[in-house]
């Protein structure tokens, strides 16, 4: 079997790096040829400031702030963040805007969540941190509980239905979530925040800024840290997460400057079981089992596992160690001309837990050093026991990359810009089973990837380390992206042409043999073999292990158009094509479908009003999506087990919709929010699967609710003390692309309340704050994680969810010095 050949690597990133420098040469160089970015990046920010000719624009709440890019764009700043429960993901705080769903999985946020925007899930919307690229570089999925904490944050913009011209993405196909640290403060301090609340939930925060340093006092710093832990709200275990964010920002006068950050996020987390409707039904706080049964150790026995073991709350873990490191710039090469570059480093490692049982005389195991007989893997003395590893998937990500433009603001009412994007990342999927202590504890949440020796590592016949997955994958995002901004009638129209062109590049190295069933006798994997002994299975269809490369490419044209009618009304129009390169999955897998191993394509229409006003701001817009060649993932119905997931295309889907916003001062004290969203879904084909037709012509799309309405009433009764009262209905979705199973409609209500105390002891801007969440306790089914072509027809499965979190209590007090 072919294994890695790791000279071959530093090779190709050495040709990155030369390419990255290279590129910067070009822009550096290419002054003629430049216009603004909009993704958050450096340019991004400068563009918001060129465009709106303001750089505080009114806002209300910190829910909804004037807008005039040409799109429909929502903005959440500090001042909402700041209601939420301490330590949840900025992804919650957007759950109230205009066509966005965010299913949480508990309360706190830690562990993770489902986002969805006007039927586009978080795989198919470009989610970046300071401009950087936060999508996993092989799946593209968003994982909300790694992402800096909310007190860190300045703004979140989203983009709702229409990929920004720069984004660093090749699977965004409509939307865009953009997150924004906060500079250092001017003056030396420190904030920080305890809270506490149900499930025994505590949490602590402090940040600490070193006001201006330095030569002329241009030089700024943060340095911050948090730590949480709680337990889950159903079943065993609990939930740690630890974090610490730093920033030095160096003003260089002008309005240039430098800075650079880093992120280290790091969880530790014991997972919430998924079930069935029949499930919840029973027990709603159904979850993984809490006993460990001792595995019998019999000499001269055949050993089995103990049933219902499969299930202990121990094999299911989702640690995680994630880390980045952000640069920012901005310089003046002519009095109108700019040059941003923003680089990053980003580094992942984690996996979602799992088990597997593996015969001591497994072909695989029989080593020379055991007389050809088996490994005694539980020590009784003998080779015919039947026994459980600890085997989690491990996915080990670097990543580097740079986000760069070129700004010339020829005039008052022409600008042009050309930016160049390039990302690497050098993302390893490996399986290392390991031994379970006699707890069933595992020896190390990563399995064996570090082990050398036995017991942290089994050891196949061939001295290799025992292995399920083994794959090595490169992900190379080039793009260039060009934009010209005109105005006309005294700065009153606007027009936005620009043009997107991606080219993306995967190098695939899979050393596994991949199944689209599982061969007969194969106990170790269910659809891989990694390791060299015996063959697979004459007469299964498997993928041989192999290298290759896939490259996919795409001219992505948009036209943006906002016309100011009167210095209140605006009206605006949007034109975008998105694109999805498919996900490593896609190109592993055996192919069933070939549609689904080609990207996805969009095709975007908005048409929008907004008035806006110090004391009232409103948007209204109808859109159109039609989706090209939409790939799925279901179970396979031909594997009776219900342990193969094989991917496959709906072919064409529609989407239209309605969204409208509001934000209102109604009083001094008074402000109110709300929103609504209408979205419609269409599958046009029917699919074929495993041989069965599948009706799915004129069903909706999966997870994907038609209504969704939310709201939010702030009140100041007194000056020192804030109520908020907010709540969100959710329709019924889908869970099956026959829909012939869908979820009951909900409506959650969430509260907070704040009393600023007084100034004492040397601390300022004091508070207690407590929130309550699902304010009236309701059940529901939440997140969707698995999906099927029907649930109760021939060739189906049920659908899986998770349920949403009880009422949950929470306090805070927070101070700064």
């Amino acid at each position: 079997m072919k294994k890695l050949n790791r000279a071959q690597a530093p090779g190709r990133r050495y040709a990155t790096f030369l390419k990255l420098g290279t590129g910067m040469v070009a822009l550096a160089t290419a002054t003629a040829w430049v216009a603004p970015a909009l993704a958050q990046s450096t340019a991004s920010q400068m563009d918001e400031i060129i465009i709106t000719g303001a750089r505080q624009q009114p806002q209300i709440g910190g829910l909804i702030q004037a807008e005039t890019a040409p799109k429909a764009r929502s903005t959440v700043d500090q001042k909402y963040l700041s209601t939420e429960t301490a330590g949840q993901s900025v992804l919650q705080a957007i759950n109230m805007l205009p066509g966005v769903n965010f299913t949480n999985s508990d309360a706190y946020g830690s562990s993770g969540g489902n986002i969805r925007i006007r039927g586009f899930d978080g795989n198919r919307v470009s989610f970046t941190f300071d401009g950087i690229p936060l999508n996993d570089t092989g799946n593209y999925a968003i994982y909300s509980n790694q992402v800096i904490d909310a007190e860190l944050v300045n703004q979140a913009t989203v983009n709702i239905g229409t990929t920004d011209v720069d984004s660093p993405t090749a699977s965004a196909t409509g939307g865009t979530i953009n997150v924004q640290t906060r500079k250092p403060r001017d003056e030396l301090g420190m904030e920080t925040k305890l809270s506490f609340g149900s499930n025994n939930f505590k949490r602590v925060f402090s940040a600490i800024d070193t006001g201006d340093f330095g030569p002329g006092n241009r030089t700024s710093a943060f340095v911050a840290a948090s730590y949480q832990d709680y337990d889950k709200f159903k079943g065993p275990g609990d939930l740690q997460k630890k974090q610490v964010n730093g920033r030095i920002y160096e003003d260089l006068g002008g309005g240039d400057f430098i800075s650079v950050a880093a992120h280290y996020n790091e969880n530790r987390n014991f997972s919430y079981n998924t079930g069935t409707r029949n499930n919840y039904a029973s027990n709603y706080f159904y979850d993984e089992g809490t006993t460990w049964i001792p595995q019998p150790a019999t000499p001269g026995k055949a050993d089995t596992v103990p049933s219902g073991d499969s299930n202990y709350y121990k094999l299911y873990q989702n640690p995680s160690n994630t880390g980045n490191v952000r640069g920012q710039s901005r310089f003046h090469l002519d009095d109108d001309v700019m040059l941003t570059v923003d680089p990053y480093f980003q580094y992942t490692l984690a996996n979602g837990g799992g088990q597997v049982s593996v015969k001591e005389n497994d072909p695989r195991l029989i080593g020379a050093t055991k007389g050809g007989k088996g490994v005694d893997l539980n020590g009784d003395g003998d080779f015919l026991d039947t026994v459980m590893l600890y085997s989690p998937n491990n996915t080990n990500t670097f990543r580097t990359g740079v986000t760069s433009s070129v700004i010339w603001d020829i005039n008052e009412d022409n600008r042009l810009r050309v930016g160049y994007t390039i990302d690497y990342g050098r993302h390893r999927q490996t399986n290392e089973p390991t031994l379970l202590g006699s707890d069933g504890t595992p020896l190390d949440v990563f399995g064996g990837k570090y082990a050398t020796a036995f017991p942290g590592g089994i050891f196949a016949n061939d001295g290799a380390q025992l292995e399920r997955r083994n794959r090595y994958s490169i992900a190379e995002l080039n793009q260039a992206s060009m934009e010209y901004v005109y105005k006309a009638f005294d700065q009153r129209l606007t027009v936005v042409p620009a043009l997107r062109l991606p080219f993306f590049h995967r190098e695939l190295n899979q050393y596994c043999y991949t199944y689209s069933t599982a061969p007969s006798g194969v106990s170790l994997s269910s659809n891989q073999y990694c390791t060299s002994g015996t063959l697979p299975t004459t007469g299964t269809v498997y993928k041989t292990p192999f290298t290759g490369t896939k490259d996919f490419s795409d001219a992505l044209p948009s036209l943006g158009m906002t016309y100011q009618l009167t210095q209140e009304h605006q009206v605006y129009f949007q034109f975008s094509e998105g694109f999805s390169a498919p996900r490593t999955d896609n190109l592993y897998n055996v192919i069933r479908d070939p549609k689904a191993v080609e990207p996805e394509k969009t095709y975007n229409l908005e048409l929008g009003y907004r008035y806006q006003t110090q004391d009232l701001i409103s948007s209204l817009s109808a859109w159109y999506t039609k989706y090209d060649n939409r790939i799925v993932s279901s179970q396979d119905p031909s594997d009776p087990s219900g342990s193969t997931f094989i991917d496959r295309s709906l072919g064409q889907v529609e989407l239209y919709g309605v969204s409208a916003e509001a934000g209102f001062n109604i009083l001094e004290n008074l402000t109110f929010y709300g929103s609504a969203s209408y979205t419609h879904s269409e599958v046009l084909n029917d699919v074929v699967n495993g041989g069965i037709t599948f009706h799915t012509a004129g069903k909706m799309l999966v997870d994907t609710p038609e209504w969704m309405v939310a709201s939010r009433v702030e009140y100041k009764p007194i000056q020192s003390l804030t109520i908020g009262v907010e709540g969100k209905y959710t329709g019924e979705r889908a869970a099956s692309d026959t829909n012939d199973e869908k979820t009951t409609p909900f409506f959650l209500a969430n509260a907070n309340v704040r009393l600023d105390l007084p100034d004492f002891f040397g601390m300022h801007e004091s508070y207690l704050q407590f929130n309550v969440e699902n304010l009236f306790d309701r059940r529901y089914l939440n997140t969707m994680p698995t999906t099927n072509n029907t649930s109760y027809g021939t060739g189906g499965s049920l659908a899986k969810y998770l349920t949403g979190a009880p009422r949950t209590f929470m306090g805070t007090i927070a101070a700064k010095f």
